[in-house]
């Protein structure tokens, strides 16, 4: 069992992907802003860290660049429904992993299989 947040503030993006993962017995935590996110990723440790791109409060970007300064252990996968995101622009950031709107569940399966530390 893995500890992930998922920070975005599309409900339903939010309580589908929280469904998903809790029904594969992860341990989930919820942020419907960037200051709620930044709040419970200061007060816990996570596993990985599911952040929109553009959210309330705080960007998935500016959580990004807390969690690299600070050495978050957290992987982090930005979501965005920003096409023009390349890999090599998100490592820049500090973003381990980053999935593109509309999520599809095996991209979802196979970001949180990579960083299972569990061997579930």
């Amino acid at each position: 069992m893995m500890k992930i947040l998922i920070a975005d503030d599309e409900k339903e993006f939010v309580d589908f992907l929280a469904e998903r993962l809790s029904g594969q017995g992860h341990n989930i935590s919820l942020a419907s802003d960037g200051a709620i996110a930044l709040e419970l990723i200061k007060a816990n440790e996570y596993d990985i860290v599911f952040l929109d791109h553009n959210m309330p409060e705080l960007t998935g970007l500016e959580i990004a660049k807390y969690a690299k300064a600070n050495g978050i252990k957290a992987k982090i996968v930005m979501v965005t429904g920003y096409e023009h995101m390349s890999g090599a622009f998100a490592k820049v950031l500090g973003v381990d992993e980053y999935l593109t709107k509309p999520v599809m569940i095996k991209d979802i399966d196979e970001v949180v299989k990579k960083y299972d530390i569990t061997g579930k």
